[in-house]
C-alpha cells in the first residue's frame, strides 16, 4: 500500500497572500499619487485671446488677428508627475517654498489676484496716456495681501481692507504713510479692518525694516504687503474700460492688455490679421518690465500658432535660448517700451504686404 501526498488547499494562506498584494498596491498608489512632495512643476500653459477679456464701452471692435497673453501652468508634484516631468524638456521642477516664499496658499492666491488687478489698471493708464484719453483715478481702498513672517506681529489676515489706523481714514498708500508718520517701532496700534463684510478692530505692532525701493534706508511699518484697488474713470464714458473675471493671476499680461486696449480705443486694426503673443509688465508711462517663466510662454505661444512673440528686453536672452531649440517660424522681438511693441507691429504689417 502506498501513501499518496495530494496538494493541500490552504484557504488561510492564499487569503493572506492576496491581502499582501492588495496592501502593497495601495502603498504603491499612495507613494506615486498621494504622497506629498516639496516640489512644484512649471510647464507651458495657455496662449489666450485678450479681446474676450476686456470691454470698451464704445470701442472699435475691428480685429482680424489676435492679441494673446501667455501663461505658465503650475502644478503640485506627486512622485508620478516628477518622474514623468523629468523626461519632458518643456517642464521645470522647483521647490514649492521658492514659489510661496513663506506665504500660505491663501496669501499666494491673493497676491496673484492683486498683481493681475494692478496689471489691468496699469494697462488702462498706459493705453489712455498713449492715445490721449483724459481720466481720473478713483481709489477703493488698501488691502492686506500677506504678512512678512520675519518681521510682522499683528492680527491681519489676507484680504482685510484697512479702514482706519488709530482713527485715521486710509483709502490709499499715501494715507498709510500719513497715519504712520512720526510713529516708532514697537508701538502697537489699533487698526479697524473690513473682514467678510464686517468692521472689526485688530492690533498691529510696528516694525523697522529695510525698504526694498531704497536698500540704504529703513522704514517703519506693519511688515505686510499691501494691495490697492483703484478705478480709472475716463472723462468720455464711451472710452470706459472693464475687465471680465478670469482665473489668470499675476502681473505679466500688462503689455498685451495695453495693445488690445489701444486697438479698441483707436480706429484700424493693430493686429494686421496676425496672431501676436507676448508678455511683460507695463507701467503707466509705457515701460515694459521683466517677468518669470518666459521659456514656457514662448512654447505656449508657438503651440497656438503665434507669428510673433513680444518679449521684455530683460527676458529676451532667456526667450531666445528656448526658441533656438524649437522647430518654429515664430518671430521673437525684444521690447523695452510700448512704443517698441507698436513699432514691431507696424514692421510686421509692412513685411507682410
Amino acid at each position: 500500500m502506498t501513501d499518496e501526498h495530494l496538494p493541500s488547499n490552504n484557504p488561510v494562506k492564499s487569503s493572506w497572500s492576496a491581502w499582501k498584494w492588495f496592501v502593497a498596491g495601495l502603498l504603491l498608489i499612495y507613494f506615486l499619487v498621494f504622497m506629498p512632495t516639496p516640489y512644484v512643476i512649471y510647464e507651458p500653459g495657455s496662449a489666450e485671446a485678450v479681446k474676450p477679456m476686456v470691454e470698451v464701452a464704445a470701442g472699435d471692435d475691428v480685429e482680424k488677428g489676435t492679441f494673446m497673453l501667455t501663461t505658465v501652468r503650475r502644478t503640485y508634484a506627486n512622485m508620478a508627475l516628477l518622474a514623468w516631468s523629468s523626461l519632458d524638456k518643456n517642464t521645470q521642477i522647483a521647490k514649492k517654498e521658492d514659489a510661496l516664499q513663506g506665504r500660505s496658499e491663501a496669501e499666494y492666491s491673493t497676491a496673484l489676484t492683486f498683481m493681475m488687478s494692478g496689471s489691468q489698471s496699469n494697462a488702462v493708464l498706459a493705453a489712455y496716456n498713449k492715445v490721449g484719453v483724459p481720466y481720473e483715478i478713483v481709489k477703493h481702498g488698501i488691502f492686506v495681501i500677506y504678512n512678512d513672517p520675519k518681521i510682522a506681529h499683528n492680527e491681519f489676515v489676507t484680504n482685510d481692507r484697512i479702514d482706519t489706523i488709530e482713527g485715521i481714514k486710509t483709502n490709499g498708500y499715501e494715507d498709510i504713510q500719513n497715519a504712520l508718520l512720526n510713529r516708532k517701532a514697537g508701538e502697537t496700534l489699533t487698526v479697524k479692518v473690513e473682514r467678510e463684510g464686517k468692521l472689526i478692530d485688530v492690533k498691529a505692532t510696528l516694525a523697522e525694516f529695510v525698504s526694498s525701493q531704497s536698500p540704504d534706508k529703513k522704514r517703519i511699518g506693519f511688515g505686510i504687503q499691501y494691495g490697492e484697488k483703484k478705478e480709472i474713470v475716463p472723462d468720455d464714458s464711451g472710452k470706459k474700460i472693464s475687465f471680465k473675471d478670469s482665473d489668470i493671476g499675476g502681473p505679466s499680461a500688462g503689455l498685451m492688455f495695453t495693445l488690445e486696449l489701444i486697438n479698441r480705443l483707436t480706429p484700424g486694426d493693430l493686429t494686421h490679421g496676425y496672431k501676436i503673443a507676448g508678455t511683460g509688465e507695463i507701467t503707466p508711462d509705457g515701460q515694459v518690465g521683466i517677468i518669470g517663466g518666459i521659456q514656457h510662454k514662448v512654447v505656449a505661444a508657438d503651440r497656438e500658432g503665434a507669428v510673433m512673440f513680444l518679449a521684455p528686453e530683460g527676458n529676451y536672452a532667456e526667450a531666445k535660448a528656448k526658441v533656438d531649440t524649437m522647430d518654429t517660424k515664430m518671430k521673437l522681438v525684444s521690447v523695452r517700451t510700448l512704443d517698441d511693441a507698436l513699432r514691431a507691429l507696424d514692421e510686421l504689417d509692412a513685411a507682410g504686404k
